[in-house]
């Protein structure tokens, strides 16, 4: 069972993924916008490389 998402949004996406919320998207619980750095609505989505 995963611990609940924090009611603030988490500090990082280590924080994120260390409580298995990693991806979050916006209005979900513990999303942030500076977890967002593209601005699409998804926070601390996996890097895909170009």
């Amino acid at each position: 069972m995963q611990p609940p998402a924090p009611a603030r949004a988490f500090r990082n996406c280590d924080e994120a993924r260390a409580r298995g919320a990693a991806p979050v998207g916006r209005g979900d619980p513990g999303y942030g916008p500076h977890l967002d750095r593209d601005n699409d609505g998804v926070g601390c989505e996996p890097y895909r490389g170009r």
